[in-house]
């Protein structure tokens, strides 16, 4: 049987999912090793030891074997390091593999006895001669190596061990089989039966529940969860074929395979040597997602190929039949697919329809007959926009507009034609594919809209324009879009209108809108929204008079705005203004897992960054940081700026620098929402080193402040810095401030700040009064960061007035709460303030609890938090037997024993 595998190379012009590094994509290959890198680390201590060890890493071609010897190199920081690769074009010259080695250790060379010099300068061509024995150069590089590791261990590795020609094999055997007393550790990486002698680690496919985490790690967006059993079934758990299939070989949300552009010399010539009948039936099970035989079948039926075209298939090494229809490497679909003419995919494709129960499964038989169809058809156009909903469910955004794409693509009538490209525009947009958006648009503007639809059409246009560029023309585009779409699409309109509204907040370019809120505040058309009517209500009253409609609007945010996440993004500002910390946190949190699940790009960097602030003033540093990298990951997918203000505010709770906090890139990092956490950011990490008048300064403009993006936290750090540096006047100004947003408010967080606040500038009982107000407050609220910075203070407090006994308490919870969380600045300020108060700080103990992965830490979360297993797979999109499965290396990791004890220590380790 031919084996085609090993001819399919990774996707051409495959790009990482999220903007991952390449070093990322190299630690995709060791989810699921967990077992063979604790062996590595094992034998690096051995070396370390000073003894010497040998392994051989053999497995199939994308295993992970690389990805094991990079994680070997990254561990051997206190080690020598040398490396070796075999090449296809130098196997048949003797020594050619291991003189990488020589050169490597040309210096020790010189200090070698002299027969063993000669040894190797004569198989290395130095010198004259007969080549030498492969034992004689074996034993000479065991003196080379034995002479060099007397500075230090050594590590060497050898990768794609096969490649390496037969001398240097039979070497490096015989180097490994003597290396007992020599601090060397030599790993050696091959496919195939090479180097039988020595102990081997053999690397098999992934189980189940790692393979889909490696998947679901991977995919840049939602794929139909039939198709993902299938690709997860036919991977075998091959690491380097989940990651190829979930990147780029499916899209439209995995209704179709992407066809294969590169050439395939090895699949060409055995696909041309097949039936006639044979080849059809290849293509047509390349077409087909599921690998269900059944439906196979039924189109070869209609093809009417005999089932005997099938066993040159299975001869070949293509595919097998069973309960699945398994290629023997899922990418050969994408080859396959690719090789086949036009009209060969429109006869699989019309197969396929037919053999589909167009009443189960509308959807996947609408698809396979639009595939088939040369030239406009209504009726088919229709059909595809009735699926669209159900493709979404299957599928997400991508393939919602995949569908609306097709539907106007065979669509005649001008007017329907442009209409079904407006709205296949608008959902590439959402996906995220602003590209796709552009293009779509650029066609339906060749149907010449009337002006109804060339509204629609500029809106999306200023949308686009405002995710790429955040400037004012496109706020300006925006509502000049919305202007146009009052006649005849007056509720739109609203939405477009408030976008603009909220992109101006957001930027900090109000001025842009300044006209439009003037004359809204008088239209009672803008009344029908509560959302914009509050917004409104603040632009033209102030935050006072729009308390009361802001919470309405909050509470109702469910009901006006359901299906409107731009909107929604306005009211997590809203909510963080008035300190709101639940609405908050249930409005994100929802969003988050809703945007994700549609694979809604567009937004989610928004919806990340938004979670990230929830997340670092909850003492969540680690689940932070995880959502500002895929929110910077995401954008530079999609191709959108860069959002700082998680970044920057993560960055100065850790008590860390970050260049966006003093040096904003471009005009939007110094206003709006960014310039705002920027100037937060730079105070909070002021403040926790004590240098008070630069917290003053990046904070002191707030006073005059009374926007909707997130100023009433500077009043804080205003607040504590100039009662520190001895600003009376502007505290007492800056406290007046958020006294009153604390009463509005009403809120434990509010009310807790406001009250720590008061106390920092009265004296004797009313200051102790305020203190405990504060703590009492903010330990019912989710905020623990100001918890912590309350008991600081408190602590800072009491010593102040000589009652050093009782400081101790506060300032040991201030500093475990703080080193918990990873607060280090604050923590050493609290430490600082313990051996002020005649106790000596205990070292933080190291956390012996292993670290989790990113995927653990959200699932101990989401079960910390009451969440089932199905709800969590739910959410994940994984199964419950793999939540089961994380949650048992969670407990094993967490040394706890159910999920009912998770929040004991989860409230005191990293989040």
């Amino acid at each position: 049987m031919t084996d085609i595998r090993v001819c399919v190379d990774p996707m051409p012009g495959s790009r990482l999912p999220c903007g991952q590094s390449e070093q990322a994509s190299e630690s995709l290959y060791l989810v699921g090793r967990e077992l063979e890198t604790a062996r590595l680390s094992r034998l690096l201590s051995v070396a370390t030891a000073g003894r010497g060890a040998v392994l051989v890493v053999r497995g199939d071609e994308g295993t992970g074997k690389t990805a094991l010897l990079d994680y070997l190199r990254t561990k051997a920081v206190d080690h020598r390091v040398l490396s070796v690769r075999g090449v296809a074009d130098e196997a048949e010259t003797p020594f050619s593999s291991i003189q990488f080695l020589f050169m490597a250790l040309a210096a020790e060379q010189e200090q070698l006895e002299p027969y063993h010099r000669a040894v190797l300068d004569t198989a290395l061509g130095l010198q004259p001669g007969p080549a030498p024995e492969t034992f004689s150069v074996g034993v000479a590089l065991v003196a080379l190596l034995t002479r060099a590791s007397r500075t230090g261990p050594i590590v060497c590795v050898a990768d794609d061990a096969h490649w390496l020609d037969p001398a240097s094999q039979r070497v490096l055997s015989a180097v490994g089989r003597r290396l007992s007393r020599v601090p060397v550790l030599l790993v050696i990486a091959c496919a195939g039966a090479s180097f039988p002698e020595l102990p081997e680690l053999v690397l098999s496919g992934l189980k189940p529940a790692d393979a889909r985490t490696l998947f679901n790690s991977t995919r840049a967006a939602p794929i139909d969860e039939a198709v993902v059993g299938r690709i997860l079934d036919e991977s075998a758990g091959n690491p380097r074929a989940i990651i190829d299939c979930a990147r780029t070989m499916w899209q439209a949300g995995g209704y179709t395979v992407i066809p294969s552009t590169s050439r395939n010399a090895v699949a060409e010539e055995a696909v041309s040597r097949l039936p006639v009948e044979s080849r059809l039936l290849l293509i047509a099970a390349a077409a087909e997602p599921l690998g269900d035989p059944v439906r196979l079948w039924r189109a070869a039926d209609h093809l009417e190929l005999p089932l005997a075209a099938a066993e040159p298939l299975e001869s070949a090494g293509f595919l097998s039949f069973g309960l699945r229809v398994r290629f023997h490497d899922p990418r050969l679909r994408s080859v396959i697919y690719g090789l086949a003419s036009p009209n060969e995919r429109r006869r699989v494709h019309h197969a396929l329809a037919e053999a589909t129960d167009q009443d189960a499964e509308p959807d996947r038989y609408v698809w396979h007959l639009a595939q088939s169809v040369v030239g406009p058809d209504e009726v088919v156009g229709g059909e595809l926009t009735r699926c669209v909903p159900a493709a979404c469910d299957r599928g997400g955004l991508a393939a919602a507009a995949a569908f609306q794409e097709q539907a106007f693509l065979l669509t005649a009538n001008s007017t329907t034609r442009v209409e079904r490209a407006i709205q296949a525009a608008d959902l590439h947009h959402q996906a995220g594919d602003l590209g796709s958006a552009t293009r779509v648009l650029e066609a339906a503007e060749l149907g010449t809209p009337d002006s109804r639809l060339r509204a629609r059409v500029e809106r999306i246009r200023a949308r686009l324009a405002f995710d790429t560029a955040r400037d004012r023309s496109a706020i300006l585009d925006l509502l000049h879009s919305a202007q146009s779409l009052d006649e005849n699409e007056p509720s739109l309109a609203r939405q477009t209108r408030l976008e603009a509204i909220g992109a101006a907040i957001f930027t900090g370019q109000l001025d842009v809108v300044d006209s439009t809120l003037a004359r809204l505040a008088h239209d009672e058309r803008g009344r029908t929204d509560r959302l914009l009517e509050s917004v409104i209500q603040w632009a033209v009253g102030g935050y006072a008079s729009a308390i009361e409609p802001l919470k309405l609007a909050l509470k109702a945010l469910d009901c006006d705005h359901a299906d409107d996440t731009r909107s929604r993004l306005l009211a997590y500002l809203i909510a963080a203004n008035m300190w709101d910390e639940e609405s908050w946190d249930a409005l994100t949190g929802a969003e988050l897992v809703r945007t994700r699940e549609i694979g809604g790009r567009a937004v989610l960097p928004y919806v990340l960054t938004h979670r990230a602030l929830v997340e670092v003033l909850s003492g969540r540093f680690a689940a932070a940081g995880a959502l500002v990298a895929e929110a910077r990951a995401v954008g530079e997918v999609i191709g959108t700026p860069p959002l700082s203000e998680g970044a920057v505010v993560l960055a100065a709770w850790r008590g860390l620098e970050h260049p966006d906090m003093a040096a904003p890139r471009n005009e939007r990092a110094s206003s709006g929402v960014a310039g705002t956490m920027a100037r937060y950011a730079r105070a909070v990490l002021a403040n926790s080193q004590g240098a008070y008048d630069d917290a003053v300064d990046a904070t002191r403009e707030v006073i005059e402040h009374d926007g909707l993006d997130i100023g009433g936290w500077s009043l804080v750090e205003l607040i504590e810095a100039s009662a520190r540096s001895g600003d009376l006047v502007t505290a007492t100004i800056a406290l007046s401030r958020l006294t009153e947003q604390a009463t509005l408010s009403g809120t434990d967080w509010a009310l807790g700040v406001a009250a720590r606040s008061r106390a920092l500038l009265t004296v004797n009982e009313q200051a102790e009064e305020g203190y405990r107000e504060a703590i009492e407050h903010l330990s019912r609220s989710r905020i623990t960061t100001d918890l912590a910075r309350t008991q600081l203070l408190y602590g800072e407090w009491l010593r102040r007035q000589g009652r050093r006994l009782d400081s101790r308490a506060q300032l040991h919870a201030a500093r475990e709460r703080f080193a918990a969380m990873g607060a280090d600045a604050f923590a050493s300020r609290a430490a600082r303030e313990l051996l002020a108060a005649g106790e000596r700080a205990p070292e933080r103990a190291e956390d012996t609890k292993a670290e989790l992965t990113p995927q653990e830490l959200r699932i101990a979360v989401l079960a910390r938090d009451g969440r089932s297993n199905p709800k969590i797979a739910s959410m994940l999109f994984i199964s419950p037997r793999t939540v089961e499965y994380h949650l048992h290396k969670v407990f094993a990791k967490l040394r706890v024993r159910s999920r009912n004890e998770l929040h004991l220590v989860l409230t005191s380790t990293s989040e």
